[in-house]
């Protein structure tokens, strides 16, 4: 090969080699990607943050050139697309993301109280209440439907995304209970012979009825004019077949031979450390009592407690002693008698029908409402309670000494010459000249063939004249 050839061989080489290098550069595409993924699914109302791109051409960072379209909102549910271009040497490039935004986050309904509701098959329902929210904590109670048949309550709410969220509240109708039926005065009580028996009377209750005292049926009868054990049997059924019954009990006996002189010690208004050294006293020489309590300090219910369980008489007083306030009205009253009645209960476990009225039956204090006493009289034995007034003054809250006292109940004893003595006494708080007094009256009593007794249902009862 020549010289001349062998050049133009070479040149044509180069040619071909710069044609080929040419070539590959211009048809070189860059490297354009997304960053993450190119499908992406997002709550609604959630932060979206784009996860970048990259554009690259001969290893050259070309980002720069990079433009986006954005149509994306993520407040409203739906299907997005944020495009990227890529604007290279005339041509122009994309790449696409698609962007769900959704709701799939669970709105919920929580109910107010029970999810199974028990009630009585005549009891209208009474929606207890329920709240709504969703993730975010937007409350949505208001835009919850309620569809509520005999069995059931069914809450519905449709969220953002077209669901029906549900939940549901069951009805359960029926009525297993039995009415209450409850006597007033007491369950047990004795009358003498001849005597007159009073219905105290009863209520009926039913937590599906009501009040139901009309239905109450009683059975049996008391002859008064017989000595016997008598039964009455009360019963009530409701509107659903339960049914419910109790008895009364009524003993009529022969009234006892009051031939033998008797001294009944009686004290009104404690307990008080008063009541702790009579009860001493007592103990000591044998001698049973009566007691008509107030509402005194906690600290004093085991005082209460120890009378009785020393076979003393425990009587209702009243729980204010507040004359102005017992004697407003007969409701009143009773409501007074009520409360010292149940706080014996509760300390002893006996229900006590002996009473004496604040200030005796002969009050006049009482005119604040005027015949109260006349009607209180008729009122407390129908509803079984037996009053007691007192024959023989002690005199003992007046400025008198105990020797006074003394000499005061004395007289009486031998003047009045009673079968019967009911000695009116107080165990108010730091009363010593009855406490002193005391030894001195059971010393005369025993020596001048008295005997002592505690106030029962059979002791023949001393009343005043009412004056009002």
């Amino acid at each position: 090969m020549n010289r001349k050839i062998k050049i133009i061989y070479i040149l044509t080489l180069f040619v071909l080699i710069i044609m080929c290098i040419s070539f590959f550069f211009i048809n070189k595409e860059p490297v354009f990607e997304l960053k993450g993924s190119n499908n992406i699914t997002m709550e609604v109302n959630g932060d979206y943050k784009d996860q970048g791109y990259t554009a690259k051409y001969l290893n050259k960072d070309i980002s720069n050139k990079v433009k986006i379209e954005n149509n994306l909102d993520i407040k409203k549910i739906g299907k997005y697309q944020i495009i990227y271009y890529l604007n290279f040497r005339n041509k122009i490039y994309h790449k696409v993301r698609k962007i769900n935004v959704v709701d799939n986050l669970s709105t919920v309904i929580n109910l107010i109280g029970n999810s199974t509701i028990e009630l009585c098959p005549n009891e209208d329902y009474i929606e207890p209440g329920y709240k709504a929210f969703d993730k975010y904590n937007n409350d949505l109670t208001n835009n919850v439907r309620t569809n509520i048949n005999d069995n059931q309550v069914i809450y519905s709410l449709e969220n953002g995304n077209g669901n029906i969220i549900t939940t549901k509240r069951n009805i359960v109708r029926s009525d297993k209970d039995a009415p209450t039926l409850s006597l007033e005065g007491y369950q047990s009580s004795t009358l003498y012979l001849g005597s007159t028996y009073y219905e105290a009377g009863y209520s009926a209750t039913d937590n599906c009825d009501g009040d139901i005292t009309d239905k109450v049926t009683v059975e049996g009868s008391v002859n008064t004019n017989k000595v016997g054990k008598y039964k009455l049997t009360y019963s009530v059924v409701d509107n659903y077949g339960n049914i419910t019954s109790t008895d009364r009990i009524i003993n009529i006996i022969e009234k006892p031979d009051a031939g033998q002189k008797t001294i009944y010690l009686t004290f009104d208004d404690g307990p008080s450390s008063t009541t702790t050294k009579i009860l001493d006293i007592l103990k000591e020489k044998g001698i049973k009592a009566t007691f008509f309590v107030i509402n005194a300090p906690e600290k004093y219910n085991n005082t209460i407690k120890r009378a009785y369980d020393e076979g003393h008489t425990i009587g209702l007083h009243s729980y204010s002693h507040k004359y102005k306030s017992i004697y407003k009205s007969e409701d009143a009253f009773f409501e007074d008698l009520n409360l010292i009645n149940n706080k014996v209960k509760k300390i002893t476990g006996y229900k006590s029908n002996i009473i004496r009225f604040p200030g005796g039956s002969s009050n006049t204090i009482s005119k604040i409402s005027k015949g109260i006493m006349t009607k209180l009289s008729i009122k407390t034995k129908e509803k079984g309670f037996i009053y007691f007034d007192w024959n023989i003054a002690s005199y003992d809250t007046s400025n008198i000494s105990s020797k006074r006292i003394y000499q005061k109940v004395i007289t009486q004893l031998e003047k009045n010459n009673y079968n019967t003595n009911i000695i009116l006494m107080h165990d108010f708080e730091n009363n010593k000249k009855t406490v002193n007094a005391l030894k001195e009256i059971i010393k005369y009593g025993k020596s001048n063939g008295y005997k002592f007794d505690k106030i029962t249902e059979m002791t023949p009862q001393i009343k005043h004249k009412i004056r009002n």
